[in-house]
């Protein structure tokens, strides 16, 4: 494993650790205002296609944004994990009753259902377990959005608690920023390199 590993492993225990330790109730308090955050954010550009995901254990959870999404009558797409490819496909949903227990504990979308030309997404909402000022991403080291975020040129909102926003993250070449990060604070504009 190299210094550049080790330090990103260490990072990830760092930032669980802190996430796991909000209590249940903070989880929805904070999760509710990013939600609203979200659908402003939505509502004032006009997009139309969406891409969410759904929220593993204590992540900020955009259900209320993506329900929202639902009533205005917009295309909302949920990411499906191929764990052998180690990728993402987005896929449509047209309420939560569409979505079935997937990989790593996720509701997902059933892969029947129209797959979303990455090209042709508005905005795609990216969670994290970090974000540094220049949009940097801490995943949980799989790579599976790394690949997504070089493939679309949708808007792309990394989103996170605010505990969770840093100065400075560790960055590997092939690291693709987000545009944008949304937390319970508002919308925050990542600092162009």
């Amino acid at each position: 494993m190299s210094a550049y590993q080790e330090e990103k492993a260490k990072l990830r225990c760092i930032f669980l650790a802190k996430r796991e330790a909000l209590n249940e109730f903070l989880v929805k308090d904070l999760s509710f205002k990013i939600s609203q955050e979200a659908v402003e954010f939505i509502l004032l550009q006009g997009f139309a296609k969406l891409a969410f995901y759904m929220a593993k254990g204590k992540e900020a959870s955009l259900s209320k944004a993506i329900g929202k999404s639902f009533v205005e009558g917009k295309k909302v797409y949920l990411p499906k994990t191929w764990t052998q490819e180690r990728r993402l496909t987005f896929h449509r949903v047209y309420s939560f009753s569409d979505l079935v227990p997937g990989p790593f504990g996720l509701l997902e979308p059933n892969p029947k259902n129209e797959e979303a030309d990455l090209g042709s997404l508005n905005v795609i909402f990216i969670p994290g377990l970090a974000f540094d000022v220049k949009g940097f991403r801490l995943g949980y080291g799989g790579g599976f959005y790394d690949r997504v975020l070089k493939e679309t040129s949708a808007l792309k909102v990394g989103v996170c608690y605010s505990f969770q926003l840093v100065e400075s993250l560790p960055v590997e070449p092939h690291d693709v920023p987000v545009d944008l990060i949304l937390t319970e604070d508002g919308i925050i504009q990542c600092q162009k390199l």
